[in-house]
């Protein structure tokens, strides 16, 4: 079980870890790494400025020889790693060309909104339903081994299903698995009597994973804590879990614990919707 085709998002500013993570991943699973680089700021000035205007070209000119030089440098690290390496550099807002470019992709590798910034790609696209899973890298690194021990929230919700589901070529290659049962889980279902519950670490099981089982009653924002201090605790490398939108805004308005683990991750988290 692979991801064999992989996106990851080039900044034009701050860490290259992401990609770096991504290209990383590219080697071990034998895929194809796209690189996306967005030219936000070109999109949005064409939008305002005349087509010939000096501002808007030379703009053009700074942006384009950019993306050019990041395209030389990944291209580098790429053949370091022996990866098959794809380059998409379009004008546009990133999390819009992200959603349309992951459409054939397995896999999204971003990096985590950066100190300072309000809000970033991450908190735009980690809760839109593509069916992609977003692997979320935190600008300090280096993450050699990510996967090796992962963590995974797990509260028998679909988010956390789907994070399980799409996370299992990490999980099954990974060298330890914990499981952080927690009962929050914020679905609105009928009524039934015995509610059912899904068993994971029987599906873990079932496909050859002997997972160890932790529990935890918080909820809210103190489950995001208690998520974070269990990866410290069990050395994880890796944290798989769901992630809740309380808003179907364009300005996404985050569940408690995927705020807070969005906040202060120290590791990367991979996250479905």
């Amino acid at each position: 079980m692979a991801y064999l085709d992989i996106l990851a998002h080039v900044r034009p500013y701050g860490s290259i870890e992401p990609v770096e993570v991504a290209l990383r991943l590219g080697g071990r699973f034998d895929a194809r790494v796209t690189c996306l680089y967005a030219l936000e700021d070109v999109a949005r000035m064409r939008a305002i400025l005349t087509e010939n205007s000096a501002p808007l070209q030379t703009l053009i000119e700074r942006d384009y020889a950019a993306a050019a030089e990041a395209e030389r440098r990944i291209r580098s690290l790429a053949e370091r790693e022996g990866v098959d390496l794809a380059w998409s550099a379009y004008e546009g807002d990133a999390a819009d060309l992200i959603a349309i470019v992951s459409r054939l992709q397995e896999l999204v590798v971003v990096g985590k909104t950066e100190p300072g910034e309000s809000w970033g790609v991450v908190e735009e696209i980690v809760t839109v339903p593509t069916g992609r899973p977003i692997l979320v890298v935190p600008s300090t690194g280096p993450f050699f081994d990510t996967g090796k021990s992962v963590l995974v929230a797990w509260n028998g919700s679909a988010q956390a299903a789907d994070a399980v589901m799409r996370g299992m070529p990490f999980l099954t290659g990974a060298e330890r698995v914990v499981v952080l049962s927690g009962s929050e889980d914020r679905e609105k279902l009928p009524p039934a009597t015995p509610r059912p519950e899904p068993d994971l670490m029987a599906y873990l099981q079932r496909h050859g994973i002997a997972a160890e089982l932790r529990r935890t009653d918080v909820s809210g924002s103190a489950a995001g804590s208690a998520i974070l201090d269990a990866a410290h605790d069990v050395s994880a490398d890796l944290i798989v879990m769901g992630a809740f939108g309380r808003s179907r805004l364009r300005e996404w308005v985050l569940g408690g614990a995927t705020r807070t683990v969005l906040d202060y991750m120290h590791v990367p988290v991979l996250m479905a919707h």
